[in-house]
């Protein structure tokens, strides 16, 4: 009786499914291109947001002494909200700026050759410089920080009536009594911004990093828009129209202040 062989033949295991991603959702989204440009436009928008509130609220230097030190001690009292608030804008400001050159340096990678000559005269001048104009407004940051928050010597310096020297910090405003507490005292932040601006050299240095934050908003807003979906032929021109006049009132009110301190429209009562 003749017996069949069988011959076996070793099968392949099924090939097992991807493992899923032990990274963090959130980490997932800052690593795509998509995720990380929409949360570049969130930070942007929310520093923007910021940029116009401050620039508002520093704009009652016009209305006078009582009225710039009110403010300023209105949002001293906020005490640890301030801090938050600080801290969050820190923030953004890392991660908008850390994303951004992410993006800048995977978009390089993907093409490491230049673009030829006709392509790059359609990109304007603000989109091609974002990174560059972003260093530069964090360099300000810095500066202004420096200047007005910290009080770093010799640039927040003064002289007071004994003709000693005083810091910015150490400023106290002559004219204002607290009801409650005769012995209380208030900043003069008022006088500190009319010293701050009589300088020629540092209203020059605020000017220009005013225009450099210009060519930033009037690209990134409109940017900002378009990568969180708003963007349509219907709206495109009312869009554009939007990013430029963020622009000019940003801008604008921020060089008019020292500008009219320097030139002596404001600040005559600090002698």
């Amino acid at each position: 009786m003749a017996s069949a062989t069988v011959s076996s033949s070793t099968a392949s295991p099924p090939r097992s499914a991807p493992a899923m991603s032990a990274k963090p959702w959130y980490v997932r989204v800052l690593q795509s291109t998509v995720g990380a440009k929409f949360i570049v436009a969130l930070t942007g928008l929310a520093l923007t947001t910021f940029v116009i509130f401050h620039m508002l609220g520093n704009l009652q230097i016009y209305l006078g002494r009582d009225a710039y030190n009110s403010y300023a001690q209105a949002l001293h009292k906020l005490g640890p909200l301030l801090w938050v608030a600080r801290g969050g804008l820190l923030i953004c400001v890392v991660v908008h700026l850390g994303l951004a050159l992410k993006l800048k340096r995977r978009n390089l990678d993907a093409r490491p050759q230049r673009y030829v000559a006709e392509r790059t005269k359609r990109a304007s001048l603000p989109s091609r410089t974002m990174v560059l104009t972003g260093l530069a407004i964090l360099a300000f940051i810095i500066l202004h920080l420096a200047h007005f928050t910290f009080g770093l010597a010799p640039i927040a310096t003064t002289v007071d009536d004994k003709g000693m020297l005083v810091n910015y910090r150490d400023l106290v405003d002559p004219k204002w009594k607290d009801p409650l507490d005769p012995r209380a005292t208030r900043h003069d932040t008022y006088r500190m911004f009319i010293e701050g601006f009589r300088d020629p050299v540092m209203v020059g240095v605020y000017v220009v990093c005013q225009l450099l934050l210009g060519m930033h908003l009037i690209h990134g807003v409109r940017s900002a828009l378009q990568s969180l979906g708003i963007n349509s032929p219907k709206w495109n021109r009312l869009l554009d129209g939007l990013a430029v006049g963020v622009t000019l009132a940003v801008v604008g009110g921020n060089v008019m202040m020292p500008v009219s301190v320097l030139a002596g429209f404001i600040g005559t009562d600090v002698p």
